[in-house]
């Protein structure tokens, strides 16, 4: 699995975005992530971005500049996707994601691309994240 998209170069933990796609034949995580200091409050909890918004601007940007060409010919809710968010009430990071992705694998992946501490971080499954496509990690 090569997570190469928006990988967190820093140590500090991101919240954000993220979908497990095929492209070129390999699986990889296609994300829009920042850190929790730069998201927007939500209740209890700190998040970023939303799926649908993001898969559009990716659609419409030149060719050239895409992270990716799967949006191009394919819809945001088909592939795995999921969220992670920061709980202030809790001290602690909260990944929803499909079930499909929420394998140790999965969850290793999910935890190294956005720098997640591992004793603060809880997987949880969400029924808004449920795809069509057969992708395992």
């Amino acid at each position: 699995m090569m997570s190469d998209t928006n990988i967190n170069i820093s140590c500090s933990p991101k919240i954000g975005i993220f979908w497990l796609i095929i492209e070129n034949g390999e699986s990889r995580f296609l994300t829009d992530m920042i850190s929790v200091e730069e998201g927007e409050e939500y209740g209890d909890s700190v998040t970023w971005s939303g799926h649908y918004d993001f898969w559009e601007k990716i659609r419409t940007q030149k060719k050239t500049l895409l992270v990716s060409r799967v949006p191009l010919w394919s819809e945001y809710e088909e592939w795995p996707r999921g969220r992670v968010i920061f709980n202030k009430n809790h001290n602690q990071f909260v990944v929803y994601a499909d079930r499909k992705i929420l394998t140790d694998m999965g969850k290793k992946e999910i935890s190294l691309v956005f720098s997640l501490p591992s004793g603060q971080t809880v997987f949880r499954r969400d029924g808004h994240y449920v795809s069509i496509r057969q992708i395992t990690i």
